[in-house]
């Protein structure tokens, strides 16, 4: 056998059925993760700010609900209840990219968690400005209390949807450099196989689950947050498509199952479910 041949085999071995479906489980596992901790962050955050205003609230799984009168909501209690889980959502997707790029030489196939922790974070950031604020959703309730007029309102949506394109240009290259957890360069032959395998078949699992998990009262970011990211997709797959080769380095690397990120995953998908399928008072 040549050296043609051997090389031509190799591929083959590469882009195997077995190696599409450990990379896609292991990137499912990660979606689900980050979006699950996204979510659980903005609605811990908004418990801690009710009680900055001594409201007492209870909540489960999916939603909050807000033990006051109607005349106690002020300016200040909804700018700051509705803003801070964003704005902290905002922060985490920047240390994610931080931490992504400070192990960005390892082979860890964790760093494909800190990919998926990124983009979801900016997706709800941006995504929140543009859909939030035309639908009065989330965030779009601090707009509304602040009284903003038509152009003031188009200007907060116009910067939540050239956040979100600057956005799929951003995360294109951390998403070709995840690569280098499986393979040893990132060319044309492969770009494919990996992206659909990595990005594309996870994010529609990675939904389908999400939806489920809401399932029966899905909120508005739960039932919208895909739309923005299909486009996001969009252009980052033409950005990588005629990106230049990337070369990582001789060290070998095994197509393997991510143990510990997939049990962590079902762990924390069914067991938040359940705890949290039980409403939970708060008296501040």
């Amino acid at each position: 056998m040549d050296s043609k041949e051997k090389k031509k085999l190799q591929q083959q071995r590469l882009l195997s059925k077995r190696n599409f479906w450990v990379i896609a489980t292991n990137s499912t596992a990660a979606f689900v993760l980050a979006f699950l901790f996204i979510f659980y962050v903005n609605h811990f955050t908004t418990l801690l700010t009710a009680g900055m205003f001594n409201y007492d609230v209870s909540f489960n799984y999916y939603v909050i609900f807000y033990h006051i009168e109607p005349y106690q909501w002020t300016h200040d209690s909804v700018k700051l209840m509705y803003s801070a889980g964003p704005i902290l959502i905002l922060l985490v997707g920047i240390i994610s990219l931080i931490a992504f790029y400070s192990m960005v030489e390892e082979v860890a196939r964790a760093k494909i968690f800190f990919v998926w922790l990124t983009f979801l974070s900016f997706n709800y950031f941006f995504g929140g400005l543009l859909l939030g604020n035309l639908f009065t959703k989330g965030v779009g309730h601090v707009f509304n209390w602040m009284y903003l007029n038509s152009t003031e309102k188009m200007i907060v949506a116009l910067v939540g949807f050239f956040g979100l394109i600057g956005t799929a240009f951003l995360m294109a290259k951390p998403i070709a450099i995840s690569a280098n957890s499986y393979y040893k360069e990132f060319n044309p032959r492969l770009f494919p196989f990996f992206f659909t395998s990595q990005i594309i078949v996870p994010f529609l699992i990675g939904t389908v689950l999400v939806e489920l998990y809401f399932l029966p009262n899905p909120n508005f970011q739960v039932m919208w947050f895909w739309a923005p990211m299909i486009v996001l997709l969009l252009l980052i797959y033409k950005v990588l498509d005629s990106a230049d080769n990337l070369y990582f380095d001789e060290e070998d690397r095994y197509v393997l199952i991510s143990k510990g990120m997939t049990i962590a995953a079902a762990a924390v998908y069914i067991g938040l479910r359940v705890i949290l399928s039980h409403e939970f008072y708060i008296n501040w």
